[in-house]
Protein backbone atom coordinates (compact mmCIF):
# COMPACT_ATOMS: atom_id res chain seq x y z
CA UNK A 1 0.00 0.00 0.00
CA UNK A 2 1.11 3.38 -0.84
CA UNK A 3 1.01 5.92 1.74
CA UNK A 4 0.53 9.54 0.87
CA UNK A 5 3.17 12.25 2.36
CA UNK A 6 2.14 14.75 4.87
CA UNK A 7 2.93 17.97 5.11
CA UNK A 8 5.85 19.78 7.44
CA UNK A 9 3.49 21.64 9.24
CA UNK A 10 0.92 18.80 10.14
CA UNK A 11 4.15 16.10 11.41
CA UNK A 12 5.00 18.91 13.88
CA UNK A 13 1.57 19.37 15.00
CA UNK A 14 0.99 15.93 15.33
CA UNK A 15 4.85 15.58 17.49
CA UNK A 16 3.52 18.43 19.81
CA UNK A 17 0.20 16.59 20.74
CA UNK A 18 1.37 13.19 21.50
CA UNK A 19 4.49 15.35 23.67
CA UNK A 20 1.44 17.12 25.22
CA UNK A 21 -0.18 13.71 26.25
CA UNK A 22 2.64 12.14 27.49
CA UNK A 23 3.72 15.11 29.69
CA UNK A 24 0.00 15.12 31.45
CA UNK A 25 0.17 11.12 31.69
CA UNK A 26 3.73 11.67 33.39
CA UNK A 27 1.90 14.23 35.59
CA UNK A 28 -1.15 12.54 36.68
CA UNK A 29 0.69 9.53 37.25
CA UNK A 30 3.29 11.32 39.43
CA UNK A 31 -0.25 12.90 41.34
CA UNK A 32 -1.18 9.84 41.79
CA UNK A 33 1.46 8.28 43.67
CA UNK A 34 1.59 11.43 45.67
CA UNK A 35 -2.21 10.65 46.15
CA UNK A 36 -3.07 14.25 46.12
CA UNK A 37 -6.00 15.15 43.12
CA UNK A 38 -5.04 15.10 40.08
CA UNK A 39 -6.00 19.04 39.16
CA UNK A 40 -4.61 21.95 40.43
CA UNK A 41 -6.22 24.50 42.99
CA UNK A 42 -7.99 27.76 41.53
CA UNK A 43 -5.25 30.49 42.68
CA UNK A 44 -6.52 32.65 45.38
CA UNK A 45 -4.98 35.55 44.54
CA UNK A 46 -4.45 38.65 41.51
CA UNK A 47 -1.40 38.98 40.02
CA UNK A 48 -2.15 42.40 38.67
CA UNK A 49 -3.42 43.83 41.70
CA UNK A 50 -0.82 46.86 42.72
CA UNK A 51 1.32 46.09 46.32
CA UNK A 52 0.42 48.02 49.28
CA UNK A 53 2.82 48.11 52.49
CA UNK A 54 1.58 45.78 55.46
CA UNK A 55 0.67 48.22 57.19
CA UNK A 56 -2.24 49.28 54.72
CA UNK A 57 -3.21 45.32 54.35
CA UNK A 58 -2.86 44.40 58.20
CA UNK A 59 -3.72 47.60 60.27
CA UNK A 60 -2.78 47.48 63.70
CA UNK A 61 -5.08 46.89 66.50
CA UNK A 62 -4.95 50.47 67.48
CA UNK A 63 -5.80 51.73 64.14
CA UNK A 64 -8.85 48.92 64.15
CA UNK A 65 -9.91 50.70 67.12
CA UNK A 66 -9.99 54.20 65.36
CA UNK A 67 -11.42 52.86 62.15
CA UNK A 68 -14.30 51.33 64.77
CA UNK A 69 -15.16 54.13 66.79
CA UNK A 70 -14.74 56.48 63.53
CA UNK A 71 -18.13 57.50 62.30
CA UNK A 72 -19.41 56.28 59.19
CA UNK A 73 -19.17 58.94 56.25
CA UNK A 74 -22.25 59.16 53.57
CA UNK A 75 -20.48 56.66 50.72
CA UNK A 76 -19.63 53.66 52.61
CA UNK A 77 -16.26 52.38 50.78
CA UNK A 78 -15.93 48.44 50.20
CA UNK A 79 -14.65 45.77 53.06
CA UNK A 80 -10.96 45.09 51.94
CA UNK A 81 -10.28 41.15 52.65
CA UNK A 82 -6.98 39.40 51.95
CA UNK A 83 -6.78 35.79 50.45
CA UNK A 84 -4.70 33.88 53.04
CA UNK A 85 -3.41 32.97 56.49
CA UNK A 86 -2.76 35.85 58.70
CA UNK A 87 0.31 37.46 58.90
CA UNK A 88 2.82 36.63 61.74
CA UNK A 89 3.12 38.64 64.83
CA UNK A 90 6.42 40.02 63.53
CA UNK A 91 5.01 41.58 60.58
CA UNK A 92 2.65 43.69 62.56
CA UNK A 93 2.94 46.76 64.11
CA UNK A 94 2.57 46.98 67.22
CA UNK A 95 -0.17 49.60 69.05
CA UNK A 96 1.68 52.69 70.84
CA UNK A 97 1.73 52.59 74.69
CA UNK A 98 -1.11 54.11 76.43
CA UNK A 99 -0.02 57.34 78.03
CA UNK A 100 -0.84 57.25 82.21
CA UNK A 101 -3.23 60.07 83.46
CA UNK A 102 0.36 60.73 86.01
CA UNK A 103 2.00 61.26 83.30
CA UNK A 104 -0.02 63.74 81.68
CA UNK A 105 -0.44 65.44 84.93
CA UNK A 106 3.48 66.29 84.75
CA UNK A 107 3.80 69.03 81.89
CA UNK A 108 7.04 68.67 81.98
CA UNK A 109 7.52 65.06 81.16
CA UNK A 110 7.75 64.00 77.66
CA UNK A 111 4.55 61.84 77.41
CA UNK A 112 2.59 64.98 77.98
CA UNK A 113 4.76 67.02 75.11
CA UNK A 114 4.09 64.66 73.21
CA UNK A 115 0.42 64.57 73.64
CA UNK A 116 0.72 68.58 73.24
CA UNK A 117 2.56 68.55 70.06
CA UNK A 118 0.17 65.75 68.46
CA UNK A 119 -1.68 68.18 66.46
CA UNK A 120 0.86 70.13 65.16
CA UNK A 121 3.16 67.28 64.21
CA UNK A 122 0.43 65.09 62.84
CA UNK A 123 1.11 63.48 59.43
CA UNK A 124 -2.27 64.62 58.31
CA UNK A 125 -1.21 68.48 59.12
CA UNK A 126 -0.93 69.78 55.43
CA UNK A 127 -0.34 73.50 56.68
CA UNK A 128 3.62 73.21 55.97
CA UNK A 129 4.06 73.36 52.64
CA UNK A 130 7.46 73.00 52.10
CA UNK A 131 9.33 70.48 48.99
CA UNK A 132 10.38 67.96 51.69
CA UNK A 133 7.27 67.32 53.59
CA UNK A 134 6.57 63.79 53.28
CA UNK A 135 5.02 61.34 55.78
CA UNK A 136 8.75 59.88 56.86
CA UNK A 137 9.39 64.09 58.77
CA UNK A 138 6.25 62.86 61.13
CA UNK A 139 7.62 63.60 64.61
CA UNK A 140 8.39 59.45 66.61
CA UNK A 141 6.49 58.57 69.23
CA UNK A 142 6.90 57.11 72.23
CA UNK A 143 8.26 53.92 72.24
CA UNK A 144 9.11 54.02 68.38
CA UNK A 145 12.44 53.39 67.24
CA UNK A 146 14.09 56.22 65.79
CA UNK A 147 15.94 56.41 62.30
CA UNK A 148 19.83 56.42 61.85
CA UNK A 149 20.08 59.42 60.51
CA UNK A 150 18.17 61.03 63.30
CA UNK A 151 20.33 58.71 66.13
CA UNK A 152 23.70 60.15 63.89
CA UNK A 153 22.17 63.93 64.85
CA UNK A 154 21.14 62.93 68.67
CA UNK A 155 24.95 61.62 69.19
CA UNK A 156 26.35 65.31 67.37
CA UNK A 157 23.84 67.11 69.47
CA UNK A 158 25.04 65.67 73.13
CA UNK A 159 28.93 65.66 71.80
CA UNK A 160 29.13 69.32 70.93
CA UNK A 161 28.34 72.50 72.21
CA UNK A 162 26.12 75.11 71.24
CA UNK A 163 28.53 76.94 69.25
CA UNK A 164 29.88 74.09 67.81
CA UNK A 165 26.47 73.18 66.78
CA UNK A 166 26.85 76.28 65.20
CA UNK A 167 29.69 75.41 62.95
CA UNK A 168 28.29 71.85 62.02
CA UNK A 169 24.69 73.65 60.86
CA UNK A 170 25.52 74.38 57.24
CA UNK A 171 26.64 70.76 56.75
CA UNK A 172 23.00 69.30 57.85
CA UNK A 173 20.42 69.35 55.46
CA UNK A 174 17.31 71.49 56.52
CA UNK A 175 14.59 68.84 56.88
CA UNK A 176 17.16 66.89 58.69
CA UNK A 177 17.41 70.44 61.64
CA UNK A 178 13.78 70.01 61.58
CA UNK A 179 13.37 66.70 62.21
CA UNK A 180 16.06 66.89 65.19
CA UNK A 181 13.81 70.11 66.28
CA UNK A 182 10.66 67.80 66.65
CA UNK A 183 12.66 65.02 68.27
CA UNK A 184 14.30 67.04 70.81
CA UNK A 185 10.65 69.32 71.86
CA UNK A 186 9.68 66.07 73.14
CA UNK A 187 12.05 64.33 74.65
CA UNK A 188 14.94 66.73 75.61
CA UNK A 189 14.24 70.38 74.56
CA UNK A 190 16.66 72.51 72.68
CA UNK A 191 18.19 75.51 75.18
CA UNK A 192 18.19 78.50 73.98
CA UNK A 193 21.53 78.28 72.56
CA UNK A 194 21.21 74.94 70.50
CA UNK A 195 17.88 76.33 69.76
CA UNK A 196 19.88 79.33 68.07
CA UNK A 197 22.52 77.33 65.98
CA UNK A 198 19.71 74.67 64.83
CA UNK A 199 18.10 77.59 63.39
CA UNK A 200 20.30 79.74 62.37
CA UNK A 201 20.37 82.90 60.15
CA UNK A 202 17.36 82.24 58.83
CA UNK A 203 15.73 81.87 62.42
CA UNK A 204 13.88 78.63 61.59
CA UNK A 205 14.12 74.88 60.51
CA UNK A 206 13.32 73.91 56.89
CA UNK A 207 10.30 76.68 57.69
CA UNK A 208 9.27 75.68 61.36
CA UNK A 209 10.19 76.85 64.39
CA UNK A 210 9.65 74.99 68.12
CA UNK A 211 10.50 76.77 70.75
CA UNK A 212 9.94 74.66 74.54
CA UNK A 213 10.23 76.81 77.49
CA UNK A 214 11.49 76.71 80.31
CA UNK A 215 14.30 75.86 78.04
CA UNK A 216 14.03 78.80 75.18
CA UNK A 217 12.40 81.47 74.33
CA UNK A 218 12.30 83.69 71.34
CA UNK A 219 14.28 87.21 71.70
CA UNK A 220 11.62 90.29 71.42
CA UNK A 221 13.21 91.12 68.38
CA UNK A 222 13.73 87.60 66.32
CA UNK A 223 11.47 88.23 63.61
CA UNK A 224 12.34 92.10 62.61
CA UNK A 225 16.38 90.87 63.48
CA UNK A 226 15.74 87.69 60.37
CA UNK A 227 13.17 90.34 58.24
CA UNK A 228 16.06 93.02 58.48
CA UNK A 229 19.24 90.50 58.03
CA UNK A 230 16.68 89.53 54.78
CA UNK A 231 16.64 92.69 53.42
CA UNK A 232 20.37 93.58 54.07
CA UNK A 233 21.44 90.16 51.87
CA UNK A 234 19.19 91.19 49.13
CA UNK A 235 22.05 92.55 46.98
CA UNK A 236 24.89 90.43 48.06
CA UNK A 237 22.29 87.76 46.85
CA UNK A 238 21.85 89.13 43.38
CA UNK A 239 25.80 90.01 42.67
CA UNK A 240 26.53 85.72 43.72
CA UNK A 241 23.20 84.73 41.05
CA UNK A 242 25.12 86.68 38.80
CA UNK A 243 28.74 85.82 39.41
CA UNK A 244 27.63 81.95 39.08
CA UNK A 245 25.58 79.23 37.04
CA UNK A 246 22.19 78.93 37.29
CA UNK A 247 22.70 75.08 37.57
CA UNK A 248 25.57 74.95 39.55
CA UNK A 249 25.92 73.55 43.46
CA UNK A 250 26.85 77.51 44.77
CA UNK A 251 23.62 78.61 43.82
CA UNK A 252 21.28 75.80 44.72
CA UNK A 253 19.92 76.19 48.39
CA UNK A 254 20.84 80.22 48.53
CA UNK A 255 17.41 81.48 48.63
CA UNK A 256 15.98 81.85 52.26
CA UNK A 257 12.40 80.09 52.82
CA UNK A 258 9.97 81.36 54.86
CA UNK A 259 8.51 80.66 57.75
CA UNK A 260 4.98 78.37 57.55
CA UNK A 261 4.72 76.69 61.18
CA UNK A 262 5.19 78.54 64.53
CA UNK A 263 5.36 76.26 67.31
CA UNK A 264 5.29 77.77 71.06
CA UNK A 265 5.17 75.42 74.10
CA UNK A 266 4.94 76.01 77.90
CA UNK A 267 6.72 79.74 76.53
CA UNK A 268 6.07 83.15 77.10
CA UNK A 269 5.11 85.33 73.67
CA UNK A 270 7.86 87.76 73.99
CA UNK A 271 6.88 89.73 70.63
CA UNK A 272 4.49 91.35 69.29
CA UNK A 273 2.04 89.83 66.57
CA UNK A 274 2.61 92.31 64.01
CA UNK A 275 6.32 90.67 63.93
CA UNK A 276 4.95 87.54 62.76
CA UNK A 277 5.47 86.58 59.34
CA UNK A 278 2.28 87.01 56.76
CA UNK A 279 3.58 83.38 55.78
CA UNK A 280 2.70 81.27 58.61
CA UNK A 281 -0.28 78.45 57.91
CA UNK A 282 0.40 76.72 61.47
CA UNK A 283 0.46 78.27 64.52
CA UNK A 284 0.49 76.31 67.92
CA UNK A 285 0.20 78.26 71.28
CA UNK A 286 -0.26 75.51 73.46
CA UNK A 287 0.35 76.29 77.75
CA UNK A 288 1.07 79.96 77.84
CA UNK A 289 1.20 81.43 80.40
CA UNK A 290 -0.17 85.09 80.04
CA UNK A 291 -3.30 85.69 77.76
CA UNK A 292 -2.47 86.86 74.25
CA UNK A 293 -4.72 89.03 72.09
CA UNK A 294 -5.31 87.43 68.92
CA UNK A 295 -8.22 89.68 67.89
CA UNK A 296 -5.75 91.25 65.29
CA UNK A 297 -4.04 87.94 64.22
CA UNK A 298 -6.19 87.93 60.96
CA UNK A 299 -4.99 90.77 59.94
CA UNK A 300 -0.90 89.79 60.35
CA UNK A 301 -1.59 85.87 59.55
CA UNK A 302 -4.56 85.67 57.31
CA UNK A 303 -3.37 82.10 55.83
CA UNK A 304 -3.49 80.36 59.03
CA UNK A 305 -5.06 77.02 58.73
CA UNK A 306 -3.85 75.39 61.92
CA UNK A 307 -4.49 77.18 65.39
CA UNK A 308 -4.15 75.44 68.47
CA UNK A 309 -4.86 77.29 71.42
CA UNK A 310 -5.36 74.39 73.70
CA UNK A 311 -4.33 73.94 77.73
CA UNK A 312 -4.18 77.76 78.15
CA UNK A 313 -5.59 78.70 81.71
CA UNK A 314 -6.33 81.96 80.63
CA UNK A 315 -9.05 80.39 78.69
CA UNK A 316 -10.93 78.15 81.11
CA UNK A 317 -12.58 81.18 83.03
CA UNK A 318 -15.33 82.92 81.90
CA UNK A 319 -13.47 85.92 80.82
CA UNK A 320 -11.50 83.33 78.27
CA UNK A 321 -14.60 82.35 77.25
CA UNK A 322 -15.91 85.32 76.06
CA UNK A 323 -12.61 86.22 74.27
CA UNK A 324 -13.81 83.05 72.37
CA UNK A 325 -16.98 83.98 71.61
CA UNK A 326 -16.12 87.47 70.57
CA UNK A 327 -13.32 86.25 68.17
CA UNK A 328 -13.70 87.07 64.60
CA UNK A 329 -13.85 83.65 63.34
CA UNK A 330 -14.82 85.09 59.90
CA UNK A 331 -12.13 86.60 59.34
CA UNK A 332 -9.81 83.44 59.30
CA UNK A 333 -10.93 82.16 55.80
CA UNK A 334 -8.67 79.69 54.98
CA UNK A 335 -9.20 77.97 59.06
CA UNK A 336 -9.36 73.91 58.70
CA UNK A 337 -8.24 72.79 62.32
CA UNK A 338 -8.86 74.39 65.20
CA UNK A 339 -7.32 72.69 68.64
CA UNK A 340 -9.19 73.84 72.05
CA UNK A 341 -8.01 70.98 74.19
CA UNK A 342 -8.56 71.71 77.86
CA UNK A 343 -10.81 74.73 76.95
CA UNK A 344 -15.19 74.29 77.58
CA UNK A 345 -16.70 74.39 73.67
CA UNK A 346 -19.95 74.86 73.88
CA UNK A 347 -22.66 74.47 70.53
CA UNK A 348 -22.94 78.45 70.36
CA UNK A 349 -18.92 78.57 70.01
CA UNK A 350 -19.06 76.03 67.39
CA UNK A 351 -21.76 77.92 65.54
CA UNK A 352 -20.12 80.72 65.12
CA UNK A 353 -16.26 78.84 64.25
CA UNK A 354 -18.50 77.74 61.53
CA UNK A 355 -20.06 79.83 60.47
CA UNK A 356 -20.39 81.76 56.89
CA UNK A 357 -18.15 78.70 55.66
CA UNK A 358 -19.05 76.14 53.17
CA UNK A 359 -16.55 73.47 55.15
CA UNK A 360 -17.04 73.12 58.92
CA UNK A 361 -13.82 73.83 61.28
CA UNK A 362 -13.36 70.52 62.77
CA UNK A 363 -12.39 71.61 66.68
CA UNK A 364 -10.58 69.24 68.53
CA UNK A 365 -11.65 69.51 72.26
Amino acid sequence: MRTVPQDAGETSRQVNNILRNLRGEHFRHSRNLLRVPASLPTPLHVNNLPTLPIGLIYPSAEDSRRNAAAPLAHHPTRPVWVAGPDPPRSWTALSSPKIKEADLADKNSPAWREHALDLAFSPDNASVPSPSTSASLRSLHMGEFPTLALLSLHVIRMECSGYELAEIRPHIPPHLCRDLMRHSAINCPLSQIELNAICGEEGHADGELVVVGPHAALRSDHFRRIHSSRESGLPEERAVEESTQWDSLAAQGSEPSSLFSLILLSTPLTFALSDLPPTITCLTLVNIPKPVALQRLPLYCPLVSLLDLSYNSWLIPASGEKLLHDYPWTKLRYLKVLGLRGCRVTPLLLSQVNRGRWDDVHVIH
